[in-house]
């Protein structure tokens, strides 16, 4: 195995003294770190654009769309996926949709953590959805070593689903997908906070990725999405850009 994830790679020098800052300090830090953010991001465009194009010749031959994740990174997955059924009438919310570790449980004051580390479970979520060729799997690990991201990558090779990796250090999971996404943000602010850079990382690459799809298929009316009615403030815009045109 070339790349096996250490949490060596984690630590931040920079950031050795932060009990010693002012406020100011750690906020001005924070605002750079989404600096940092944006350049990794611009490196991974061609990857991001590839894995776009795969989306829509898949989903036009009815395969389904699914990240899978756990804890910040499987939230950060969850709440891209929960959107795009409610943002875009035309999307089948059983075509687009999210796997989270633990599942609901996860809403729960310790969000189950430790169903993270079950390959088992990943590995038996992927099978539960009867997998084919169609489908796309988005593997959303900051790491990239969580077992039931591993588990699930296993599984959804075995059925020939499209695997990709959404990750931010270069480990194990980057040579158990059909495409890595490795985006470079460097260590976080705390050491074991990857919920922070490394999830706002992983959500902005999936929302980016998203809006290609949703505009090369078709779904906007322009830059205005076909929302489902389902709320007043949907109803409100609406009607607003019904009586507008």
């Amino acid at each position: 195995m070339k790349n096996i994830w250490s949490p060596v790679n984690e630590i931040n020098s920079e950031t050795n003294n932060i009990r010693e800052w002012s406020s100011k300090q750690i906020l001005e830090y924070g605002l750079k770190e989404l600096i940092s953010v944006k350049n990794a991001i611009e490196k991974v465009i061609p990857e991001c654009e590839k894995v776009a194009d795969i989306i829509i010749k898949r989903f036009k031959e009815h395969g389904r769309v699914i990240t899978v994740g756990a804890g910040g990174s499987g939230v950060a997955g969850m709440s891209v996926m929960r959107e795009l059924p409610q943002n875009h009438r035309d999307i089948n919310p059983d075509q687009f949709f999210y796997k989270v570790a633990g599942g609901v449980e996860i809403f729960n004051p310790l969000g189950c953590e430790e169903l993270e580390d079950s390959f088992e479970r990943g590995f038996k979520d992927m099978k539960d959805l009867d997998l084919n060729k169609k489908d796309v799997i988005l593997l959303i690990s900051a790491s990239g070593r969580t077992p039931y991201i591993l588990g699930a990558s296993e599984s959804a090779k075995k059925n020939l689903a499209y695997t990709v990796g959404v990750l931010c250090q270069e480990s194990e999971l980057s040579e158990k997908v059909d495409l890595p996404i490795f985006i470079d943000v460097g260590p976080e602010i705390l050491l074991g906070a990857t919920c922070e850079k490394a999830a706002t990382a992983q959500k902005h690459i999936l929302d980016m990725i998203m809006n290609v799809v949703v505009v090369r298929l078709g779904l906007t009316d322009k830059n205005i999405c076909r929302a489902r009615l389902v709320h007043e403030k949907a109803k409100i815009r609406d009607r607003f850009f019904t009586n507008k045109n």
